[in-house]
């Protein structure tokens, strides 16, 4: 309804302002000693004319914001005394938004249409009179198109993990890992990012930077991470025996830095894009998570944070396909996820992470 309002205010207020300019270019100066052409009865036509086109368009938008106002408030009334359901509600109020956007468009249509074809008018007024004569009237230069030139906001990633035993760009094809580590393709991606997005002068080309924290969880089902009591740390995924084990996940947690180049034809920024680029972190740590049933202690939940031979640093590659808000996209990390002690475990893992993801930008 804000929005509605101010665009019907602005409308109003650019009728007021421009009437007396346009009554000028209506009527021009009466040109001397030409009594066969006289021009008080044109110009007092021309200014009528003036006048009423812009008393029938405030008019016509102050009615529209009467009715929508005045239905509104009934549509409240409605929603109090429970008259209507929330549905409904929401349904009716989006038919009495969209009306109301269609008729002020339809005003604006109209204004832009009139002032067009007084433009028009004066081109030919000016030819008819000859290069001689010249008018103090300067018809309006046209406006240039405005270019959105930045989209900054909080984007949230949320996406499944693929385990590959060498990087690659071609996920469909790549061979999947099948070792110890195997979490049976559970794993998944899940980040949140403030980014900065900025377009390159007036062309469809956009930079896009930001900051933000990626979660890669590896969920283990019955299996568990083996802990030496001399040594510490993980020693090998292994079958769970001594509990009754329900599930076992591991966390690893960056805090990582996207860099990619967008292209966006759209003039405000929202139509299609693409984006392709890479990304670069630092470990911030990780969390296991094992939920088991123990006799005598019931349902148990035991969390352990700690570094569990992560990788120091995360990179890779990513793109993404967008529409407005939201993008899907691929990204390849091209670091090894662990790295454990070949004496530590029968089996090294040795893995790479290639995630399909879904993101919306929340504001």
């Amino acid at each position: 309804m804000v929005n509605f309002t101010l665009k019907a205010v602005a409308l109003t207020a650019i009728l007021a302002s421009a009437a007396p300019q346009l009554r000028a270019q209506d009527a021009p100066p009466a040109m001397p000693q030409a009594p066969a052409m006289p021009q008080a009865p044109a110009e007092a036509q021309s200014s009528d004319s003036t006048q009423s086109r812009a008393a029938r368009m405030s008019a016509e938008i102050a009615a529209a914001i009467s009715e929508y106002t005045k239905e509104m408030a009934a549509l409240e009334k409605q929603i109090r005394d429970k008259d209507i359901t929330k549905e409904d509600a929401e349904r009716r109020r989006k038919e009495l938004n969209d009306r109301l956007e269609e008729r002020l468009e339809a005003i604006e249509s109209m204004a832009e249409a009139w002032a067009d074809n007084l433009e028009e008018s004066i081109e030919t007024l000016e030819l008819n009179l000859g290069e001689n004569l010249k008018l103090n009237i300067e018809p309006a230069k046209p406006k240039r198109k405005k270019f959105k030139k930045k989209l900054d906001g909080m984007v949230l990633l949320v996406g499944s993990n693929t385990l590959l035993n060498v990087p690659t760009t071609d996920i469909a094809s790549a061979d999947l890992y099948s070792g110890d580590w195997n979490s049976s393709n559970r794993s998944s991606t899940f980040g949140i990012y403030f980014t900065n997005q900025r377009r390159l002068g007036r062309t469809p080309l956009w930079a896009k930077s930001g900051w933000g924290f990626t979660g890669y969880t590896y969920d283990f089902g019955q299996k568990m991470l083996a802990v030496p009591p001399m040594n510490g740390g993980i020693a090998l995924i292994s079958p769970a025996n001594s509990v009754e084990l329900r599930r076992s996940n591991l966390t690893m947690s960056y805090f990582e830095v996207p860099l990619s180049l967008v292209i966006n034809p759209s003039r405000r920024g929202k139509g299609l894009s693409f984006s392709a680029g890479g990304f670069t972190g630092i470990r911030l740590g990780g969390t296991r998570q094992m939920v088991y049933r123990s006799e005598g202690m019931g349902r148990v939940t035991e969390t352990t944070n700690g570094n569990f031979y992560g990788s120091l640093f995360s990179y890779g590659l990513q793109a993404e396909l967008g529409f407005r808000r939201f993008t899907l996209g691929v990204r390849q990390n091209f670091n090894e996820p662990f790295v454990v002690p070949a004496t530590w475990s029968s089996t090294p893992p040795q893995f790479y992470n290639a995630s399909v993801f879904a993101t919306v930008r929340l504001f």
